[in-house]
């Protein structure tokens, strides 16, 4: 006897067989085709995250330079893959973020304007050491992913075919040099986020003038030539800038970069020590440069003179014994002093009571390293400096603050405030921006020239300067004429205002350069400025003479460069 539903039962059967081999087919297919494709898009945005982590650290990297203060910033070694119900994943991918050696960057040929600094930066090459930090990806599925690395201000990919940066450069930057040297040992592995806080060994807003007749900046790397015409195209002499030869004069050969900069100009470098991890080395100190100096006092006067120990990097070191002696009559105070959180250290200056009717000249040494009373001192090694002060009789009307001169007879400023330095309490105080170099040039008529130069700031503000000069020891009269030897650098278009204050900053009277004298057109010429009346009670009374050189524009400034042959006050 038939059942009748034998065949209806192993048509279910079949069935079932069926739709289960297609299921194992599909999930096999999803597990080979869709699970590889959506875990590699998960690695590729993991990828493009590191970067951006990346480029946080090294924008950090560059405010600790600034000797600002950077939050930590947190780095995804690895990522985990979805969840998945059926399908398989394989284990989390992973990363590591490791320093290794990146070379070094050097300074060639580069002398400093100022002359006590020229002492370290001679023209002889200067090198730094600097560590690359590099996240090095380990993918199941992204193969082609690439090595990020930071290394002298710049981000980059590595690739196996080549490397492409992801951020701009800050070595060059119009007549503004930045090296940054990264230190320390950093190496971490795994799928967990590290956090990456970079600490200030060496760091401030600093900056030295230099120049040189064939000044260049050489730094290890692993980018193309053509990679860094790409990225130092807008410093093009035929662009602004000052590269040397615009594409000829950036070079890589054997692993360095070579950049030529447009001979005998003034630059400003500025550096600093950046540490990562543990190994952190300290800096110490290198040279001993004049803040604020002495040329002439009157017999029983007194000068206030300040100096800064440097590492380096020019930048303050505190807690650095140095020792002082005049050689000659006068006396100096403290014998030794100890360089404060500024790398600062403050004497006092005493001329003789009295003298027959001739000027004679003393020489104040000091020193942190070589003994500051051997015979044959010079000053010319750059951990010391001497300063010859003279000496003249009172009544000699050449002294330039603690003496009255004639009627007619010229006051000249004796300290200055700028972004560097110098004298903080004369306004603007610690609201200084710019450069003023050889400052003492100012002091006196002949053909040497003091520097007024504006510094870079944030985006929006772009070039400023507001640097302030005292002339002190100034007699009462009823009328006071400013006189200003100068001329403005080819090219510049910002106004320079001339601003007389009181010692709160107020202002008293206020007079605008001549933007037509400039170094083809006129050369050095004087200007002169009759004060009014606010200006001539205040220095009457007072008997200082406060002056704030600042740029016109608000906002957007170009880069304004002034030469001064000098600044003095006549009084009717």
């Amino acid at each position: 006897m038939r059942l009748r539903d034998d065949r209806r039962a192993a048509a279910l059967q079949v069935g079932a067989i069926l739709l289960l081999g297609f299921l194992v087919i599909g999930l096999a297919l999803y597990q080979s085709t869709v699970v590889p494709d959506q875990n590699e898009e998960v690695e590729f945005d993991h990828n493009q995250q590191v970067r951006g982590s990346l480029q946080d650290v090294r924008n950090g990297i560059l405010r600790t330079a600034a000797a600002e203060r950077p939050s930590p910033t947190t780095v995804p070694l690895g990522t985990r893959y979805p969840t998945r119900i059926v399908a398989v994943n394989p284990p989390p991918s992973s990363g590591r973020l490791a320093t290794d050696s990146g070379g070094e960057v050097t300074l060639v040929n580069a002398t400093a304007v100022n002359d006590e600094t020229a002492d370290y930066w001679n023209g002889t090459n200067h090198s730094y050491a600097s560590q690359r930090l590099t996240y090095t990806p380990d993918y199941s599925l992204y193969q082609n992913a690439p090595r990020t690395v930071y290394d002298d201000t710049v981000l980059y990919n590595e690739f196996d075919g080549g490397s492409r940066a992801v951020t701009d450069q800050r070595l060059l930057n119009g007549n503004r040099l930045y090296v940054v040297a990264l230190n320390g040992s950093l190496g971490r592995s795994g799928t967990q986020a590290v956090s990456v806080s970079p600490t200030p060994v060496s760091a401030s807003d600093r900056t030295v003038a230099v120049n040189g007749s064939d000044i260049a900046i050489e730094v290890g790397t692993d980018l193309s030539e053509d990679e860094w015409e790409r990225l130092l195209a807008d410093q093009y002499e035929s662009n602004g800038g000052r590269i040397d030869g615009n594409e000829s004069g950036v070079t890589v050969s054997g692993g360095t970069l070579t950049v030529d900069l447009v001979p005998n100009r003034t630059y400003r470098l500025r550096m600093a020590k950046v540490g990562v991890g543990t190994d952190v080395t300290d800096t110490s100190e290198r040279y001993l440069t004049v803040v604020d100096g002495a040329d002439s006092v009157t017999a029983g006067g007194t000068r206030r003179i300040v100096l800064e120990v440097r590492d380096g990097y020019n930048n303050p070191v505190s807690g650095v014994p140095v020792e002082a002696a005049v050689d000659g009559d006068g006396s100096v105070r403290p014998t030794t002093a100890v360089s404060d959180g500024q790398g600062q250290v403050i004497y006092e200056y005493s001329a003789p009571d009295s003298l027959a009717d001739r000027s004679v000249t003393d020489g104040i040494n000091f020193t942190f390293e070589t003994p500051v009373s051997r015979p044959d001192f010079s000053g010319e090694e750059p951990e010391s400096v001497q300063i010859n002060v003279t000496v003249v009789p009172l009544g000699s009307g050449t002294d330039t603050g603690n003496s009255t001169p004639p009627a007619g007879s010229p006051y000249y400023p004796d300290a200055f405030n700028d972004r560097n330095g110098g004298d903080g309490s004369i306004p603007p105080r610690g609201e200084a921006r710019g450069y003023l170099t050889d400052f003492t040039n100012m002091q006196s008529p002949d053909s040497q020239t003091a520097t007024l130069e504006t510094e870079y700031r944030n985006p929006g503000l772009e070039f400023q300067f507001d640097v302030g000069t005292v002339t002190r020891g100034v007699a009462p009269s009823s009328t006071y004429t400013l006189e200003l030897q100068y001329f403005f650098e080819n090219g510049n278009t910002d106004g320079v205002d001339v601003v007389v204050v009181d010692a709160d900053n107020r202002e008293l009277d206020r007079f605008s350069l001549d933007q037509s004298q400039t170094r083809s057109n006129t050369g050095l010429a004087e200007d002169s400025f009759t004060l009014n009346q606010d200006a001539t009670d205040y220095i009457s009374n007072d008997g200082n003479l406060y002056l704030r050189y600042e740029t016109t524009a608000s906002s957007g400034g170009d880069y304004v460069l002034i030469e001064i042959g000098y600044q003095r006050l006549r009084a009717a």
